[in-house]
């Protein structure tokens, strides 16, 4: 949606690994002190599932010139020594020519960081769905997603089962490891629009359960963000705990852990009017209809901007023009093409008989007379609306 443009983004793609310096070896750099200009820290999707501590640093000239760039010459002639060779024989005539830059730039990102004091993250490919608060002065690699938000109420929605819901059926996976496809999983996802002391009450959560697992990893190196979530899943299901895992419990308090989560879900619920607890089919069938009502009212002029200030100065104008594509590939069945003697079932829920319209129509056409005729059951008037949604969408 509208709503949600620009500010989630991957992470850096270095396009070589010479860009990366080592904690003792940034030491002695940092003895310079205009180094800090470019020198910054660096995390990994790796590290942000276990420990995200800072044990590197990358030199980063952003969009600096080779001339910009000289006035740093211990860190340029680094450059040179580890990522120039690799680069002289790319063939990418950008990377080539470029040999001082990352291999993109992610000039979204930097714009949507900029004058934001923190902003979240979450690893493209993991276990487990959670959003963690990084200092902007912190870069993280690709196969991160970066959220350039500052707002713990909207921190606190992300960590709700409502969005990770969400996220795990547009998503998709890698093996048996959840995808974040910020394209699919943030840009479409409709934030609720509570009212001021609700909000206030789900960024004070949020900003706790932020704060105890960030004490937890500091408490102890046995305790990781996996390694916690490991245990509040065991916990919800009633599996017994390992030595191992009854150890982290012990020490990050995985109980309190699953409790904030609790609350969480349940505050998360209110702001957008639910009963709780829900089903996963109910959150994702009111999920679709209040997308298919957001995209409604932005056609009709109306954003509920994320982040107005930033937002509307460089997105406004287009406002209701464009649309993210929603698509929920994990929880669809697979429809076979209808023929004169066999006509498919409609479905029961909302992102099904959504996904099954998008399905059917690029088979038939987008005629709402002969999608309806092609199903059995199905009330006309709503597959109607669900032909619209995706054509506003550009999906049919």
């Amino acid at each position: 949606m509208t709503s949600n443009t620009g500010l989630a983004a991957f992470g850096f793609l270095l396009a070589g690994r010479g860009f990366v310096v080592e904690h003792n070896e940034a030491t002695t750099l940092f003895a310079e002190a205009s180094h800090r200009a470019v020198l910054r820290p660096i995390l990994s999707g790796r590290d942000l599932v276990t420990r995200p501590v800072i044990e590197q640093h990358v030199v980063d000239f952003g969009l600096r010139t080779l001339e910009d760039a000289a006035h740093f010459p211990v860190l340029l002639n680094l450059l040179r020594d580890r990522v120039f060779p690799e680069r002289e024989s790319n063939g990418d005539r950008g990377r080539r020519e470029r040999w001082w830059l990352f291999g993109r730039t992610n000039i979204a990102l930097r714009n949507a960081l900029e004058g934001l004091s923190r902003y979240m993250v979450t690893v493209e490919t993991a276990k487990h769905r959670f959003f963690q608060w990084l200092v902007t002065d912190v870069a993280v690699e690709h196969g991160v997603t970066c959220i350039a938000i500052d707002s713990a109420y909207s921190l606190g929605v992300l960590s709700s089962s409502t969005h990770s819901e969400w996220s795990l059926a547009a998503g998709g996976k890698l093996e048996d490891r959840p995808r974040y496809n910020k394209t699919l999983c943030f840009d479409p996802f409709p934030f609720p629009d509570p009212t001021p002391a609700l909000r206030h009450r789900i960024a004070a959560l949020a900003e706790r359960l932020d704060a105890h697992r960030k004490e937890a990893i500091a408490r102890d190196e046995r305790v990781t963000m996996t390694g916690m979530y490991n245990v509040v899943e065991k916990l919800r299901a009633g599996t017994p705990l390992t030595l191992k895992e009854r150890a982290i419990h012990e020490v990050a308090a995985c109980g309190i852990l699953r409790d904030i989560h609790d609350e969480l879900d349940a505050l998360v619920a209110e702001a957008y009017g639910w009963p709780w607890p829900l089903s996963r089919d109910e959150i994702l069938e009111r999920l679709v209809a209040l997308h298919d009502e957001r995209v409604a009212e932005e056609r009709a002029g109306r954003v509920r901007w994320l982040r107005p200030e930033y937002q509307i100065p460089r997105f406004g104008a287009s406002a209701g023009t464009t649309v993210p594509t929603l698509d929920l590939p994990d929880i669809t069945a697979v429809l076979t093409a209808p023929t004169a003697a066999v006509r498919t079932t409609w479905p029961a829920s909302a992102v099904e008989q959504l996904t099954a319209v998008k399905q059917l129509a690029a088979r038939l056409g987008p005629s709402p007379d002969a999608l309806t005729a092609a199903f059995v059951g199905a009330d006309s008037a709503l597959v109607r609306r669900h032909l619209d949604t995706l054509v506003m969408m550009g999906e049919v």
